[in-house]
């Protein structure tokens, strides 16, 4: 079995940046835990459902500048007995990230590999 670490094309960083979800069930305010060109894991009590849409608004640390990128739930794990060796959220893949924004994105990621 190809774990989900094997597929990544992109760098991941660990990156604990809020970011607020909007959903078609309403508003959640979160965070990620890791995050790459083509999405983040993002931290979730309740996660969405896999290849549920939504729009994802990342507040970028020590930047006043806020990335609202289109959205897909790849994966969900709902079952982490403990949240600080597997926390419960979600794996999501931008499906929309605009040029300018994704070089932004790049920027802060290098910084934080």
């Amino acid at each position: 079995m190809v774990s989900h670490e094997e597929r990544r094309r992109e760098p991941r960083a660990k990156a604990k940046w809020s970011v607020t979800l909007e959903t078609a069930q309403g508003v959640i305010n979160t965070e990620t835990l890791d995050i790459s060109l083509e999405g983040a894991f993002v931290r979730c009590l309740d996660p969405l459902k896999p290849a549920e849409p939504f729009k994802m608004v990342i507040n970028i640390p020590n930047s006043d500048r806020r990335l609202a990128v289109d959205s897909e739930v790849v994966w969900v794990n709902v079952h982490g007995p403990d949240h600080s060796v597997t926390p419960r959220g979600m794996g999501v893949q931008f499906t929309q990230l605009s040029g300018s924004d994704r070089q932004f994105l790049s920027r802060m990621i290098i910084n934080r590999v």
